[in-house]
C-alpha cells in the first residue's frame, strides 16, 4: 500500500510555501489563518491586498 496524498495541513503547508529552519516555520505566503487575522480579508482584493501581495512578491 502507498499513500501519496497530502492532509488538508500538508497541502495548506505546500500551497503556502512553507519551509523549517531549526528554530522555526517560515513560508512564502501568508497561511489561512494569518490572513484571517490581518486586517486584509474584507471579501474583496483591495489596494492594500494588492501592496502586501507585491512585499511578499519581492521577498521569494
Amino acid at each position: 500500500y502507498f499513500d501519496d496524498e497530502l492532509s488538508e495541513e500538508e497541502e495548506v503547508d505546500f500551497m503556502c510555501g512553507m519551509y523549517y529552519t531549526d528554530n522555526n516555520k517560515i513560508s512564502w505566503w501568508p497561511r489561512p489563518q494569518a490572513w484571517a487575522a490581518s486586517g486584509l480579508n474584507v471579501g474583496f482584493w483591495s489596494t492594500q491586498c494588492g501592496d502586501q501581495f507585491q512585499k511578499y512578491l519581492n521577498n521569494i
